[in-house]
């Protein structure tokens, strides 16, 4: 699963808990641990791949997932790998 979020957020951006959740085949409670693993809060040792956002909205601003520089850097040179 931490697998196919990171590519989900590779190729689309900036994606919401809802839609990576859905994506995924997950519930929230589920997305959330995955998060924890690969967050970036440092009070729960993290891998620090993936950063949640407030995102400007019509309603206000929204939570949105996405990857972190060294989440960016990891899944680069995974794709340079697979392509060589």
């Amino acid at each position: 699963m931490a697998l196919a979020l990171l590519r989900l957020l590779a190729e689309d951006g900036e994606v919401s808990p809802a839609r990576a959740a859905k994506h995924l085949g997950l519930g929230a409670s589920e997305l959330n641990r995955l998060l924890v693993a690969l967050g970036d809060d440092p009070r729960f040792d993290g891998l620090d791949l993936v950063e949640r956002i407030a995102v400007p909205h019509r309603d206000g601003t929204r939570e949105c997932l996405r990857l972190t520089a060294r989440g960016r850097a990891l899944c680069a040179e995974a794709s340079q790998r697979d392509a060589s």
